[in-house]
């Protein structure tokens, strides 16, 4: 599959950065699926009640509720950016690779090649912003951001990735195996308030086709583990870490 054709992608919509950014990495291959990370039907809730008790408030004080009415559609423009940029956060596959990271304006994601990627360690748990105190003194970056209603998370250990820009691809030899900072490796991680039965599928299928043993990988890691944040906790709740960082 092209990078310009995505009538097979699976998952979410498939954002126009994306497909420019894998039109001008043909290493990566085609699209094959997308993960978003949108507002959850809650933080929209919460957002209009946000809006609705300022509007009240400001009439109150104002003793005037047209004047409160007029500032309806700036709340709106308000939400709409920060519940957009919130939610930008995307995990996109490819054949040979992740685009991972804000596809939001004036923000790019990182690449990730599937050779720097250590397939076992895909581990899907609850909440994922809590891998980073779980892990301390195994790793010394955990890379990863979140919306507060974002709790379910899909992490793995990979190498650090560069901007996902071709002038910073060639300048950090990403695709070369000689490169020395493929020695690095952190721990990755994407949260989403949906359940990550889908991304999980479409990493195995993705590392079966490239020949990686790892079918079966979603029966393994699902469902997701509700994890504890405490170190001591790290070998049981999450083994497929520990171990991939422990051979790093």
């Amino acid at each position: 599959m092209s990078a310009a054709s995505t009538s097979a992608v699976t998952g979410d919509r498939v954002p126009r950065k994306a497909r420019r950014i894998a039109a001008e990495l043909p290493e990566l291959g085609g699209i094959r699926h997308v993960e978003a990370n949108p507002p959850s039907p809650t933080a929209w809730w919460v957002a209009v009640g946000f809006a609705v008790v300022f509007t009240v408030v400001i009439s109150l004080g104002t003793g005037g509720i047209v004047g409160a009415l007029v500032l309806i559609p700036a709340w709106v423009v308000i939400g709409w950016i920060v519940l957009g940029y919130a939610g930008s956060e995307k995990v996109v596959v490819l054949d040979r690779g992740l685009l991972i990271g804000s596809f939001a304006p004036l923000l790019k994601p990182r690449v990730v090649p599937f050779d720097r990627f250590e397939a076992d360690s895909v581990t899907a748990v609850r909440p994922g912003w809590k891998l980073a105190d779980m892990l301390r003194g195994r790793t010394r970056l955990t890379t990863g951001r979140t919306a507060v209603w974002a709790w379910n998370g899909v992490a793995f250990v990979a190498a650090m990735g560069p901007v996902a820009q071709r002038g910073y691809v060639d300048a950090a030899g990403t695709f070369r195996a000689e490169d020395p900072a493929r020695r690095e490796r952190v721990v990755w991680w994407f949260g989403t308030w949906r359940q990550p039965d889908r991304l999980v599928g479409a990493l195995e299928s993705a590392l079966v086709d490239l020949g990686h043993p790892v079918a079966g990988l979603s029966q393994q890691v699902l469902p997701l583990v509700q994890i504890s944040g405490r170190p001591a906790d790290a070998p049981t709740q999450v083994p497929r870490l520990v171990a991939a960082l422990d051979r790093a």
